[in-house]
């Protein structure tokens, strides 16, 4: 029995008859009820890729993330450690931050309303005229702080009061992609898009191939979609790799690689493109000679924001006819990502339609599925019946 046998014998699904496999239900892309219960359920619970460690390198530097009502201020404070504090005063409740980065110059969070202080690590500094009130203790004002997870120098946090250990939930990811080095790596390029659909949409697009023949020709011709190969059916972690035509080649315009392997990559690596998507907003992408990443966010029912970078080896970043070379895995993916949101907008549009109340998977997008029962299973949801 193969593994994807082995993935859908353990849970409960028939492999035999993979054609009845249900897609969700359209309410799950066009109800404001559901939405609402996914921010409660899975933004504000699960563990949320937010940004690169590299993105604020000195202590004081900050970046702010919303997150549905929420905003948080994720800062390196003077001990080098990265903290995640909700953007909201405790004297009345007022944001403090409107920034989107920046960075605290004097070490001082402070609230533009009455002028409470803070210092990086969320503690209460200074509070005017409550010194010398007798039952006032700083110690009990700090800022409300977030969990923070770090793995492969991608910074994740968590509004739980009590989350899942980010270990734990990122167990699958633990010991892969070490050949990387993937804190070592930084950030050579940007692409940024703002896509009218919902954010499972995204996930599920980036989890099958069998629109790629259609979609993609190009990257068809470099990963035929046949080919791929899953190892993660269940869990935050979810995905597989594969195996590209072109020998030692990449995902580029040409199929050429775009730079030289990335730190101790070899062996079949060489030859393969990975692709997991890390439930529910980071889509990760190592090539044999670079990384892409996706960072998703949700921003209304049928509105995202889906930034897509690429991590090079600093050697790379500062060569450069290797970074003039690189330009080919740019324009390859910008072509491949607007494809794919063309495609992904025209079925949320489609998705309205009362007519259509729930559809079939293919073979081919079994680990579309899978993502599905993430969500249903983050939700308490009941599960998707099969026919």
């Amino acid at each position: 029995m193969n593994n994807k046998q082995n993935a859908y014998k353990k849970r409960g699904v028939d492999y035999r008859s993979p054609a009845t496999l249900l897609t969700l239900p359209r309410e799950y892309y066009q109800s404001e009820a559901i939405y609402a219960e996914e921010v409660e359920k899975i933004f504000y619970k699960r563990w949320l890729f937010v940004c690169r460690e590299e993105e604020i390198p000195e202590p004081g530097d900050f970046q702010t993330v919303a997150i549905g009502d929420e905003s948080l201020i994720v800062v390196r404070d003077a001990q080098n450690k990265i903290q995640a504090h909700f953007n909201v005063c405790r004297h009345r409740g007022t944001r403090i931050c409107k920034a989107e980065k920046g960075h605290f110059s004097s070490g001082v969070i402070q609230c533009p309303y009455h002028a409470w202080k803070y210092d990086l690590s969320g503690g209460l500094k200074a509070a005017p005229l409550l010194n010398d009130v007798a039952d006032f203790e700083k110690t009990d004002y700090a800022l409300f702080s977030a969990h923070v997870g770090i793995w492969g120098g991608f910074v994740f946090i968590n509004l739980a009061e009590a989350p899942v250990p980010f270990e734990e939930e990122m167990g699958a990811l633990m010991n892969r992609f070490e050949d990387w080095n993937l804190p070592d790596l930084r950030i050579a390029h940007k692409l940024e898009y703002k896509l009218k659909c919902n954010w499972k949409i995204i996930l599920q697009n980036y989890q099958e191939c069998y629109h790629c023949p259609g979609v993609h020709p190009m990257l068809s011709k470099r990963t035929p979609f046949r080919g791929a190969v899953h190892d993660c059916f269940e869990g935050a972690v979810i995905g597989g790799y594969m195996e590209m035509t072109e020998r030692r080649g990449s995902m580029t315009m040409d199929g050429k690689a775009a730079a030289p392997p990335v730190c101790k990559v070899s062996g079949e690596d060489l030859q393969r493109v990975h692709y997991y998507s890390v439930f529910p907003n980071l889509l990760l992408t190592p090539h044999p000679d670079f990384v892409l990443y996706h960072r998703i966010r949700s921003v209304a029912l049928d509105r995202i924001g889906n930034d897509c970078f690429f991590l090079v080896h600093p050697d790379v970043l500062a060569d450069h006819k290797l970074m003039e070379r690189f330009q080919s895995a740019v324009k390859f993916w910008d072509l491949t990502n607007q494809e794919d949101w063309q495609v992904c907008e025209q079925m949320q549009l489609g998705l309205k339609s009362h007519r259509f109340k729930r559809g079939r998977y293919s073979p081919f997008e079994d680990i579309a599925y899978a993502v599905d029962q993430e969500v249903l299973k983050a939700l308490g949801h009941k599960p998707a019946e099969m026919e």
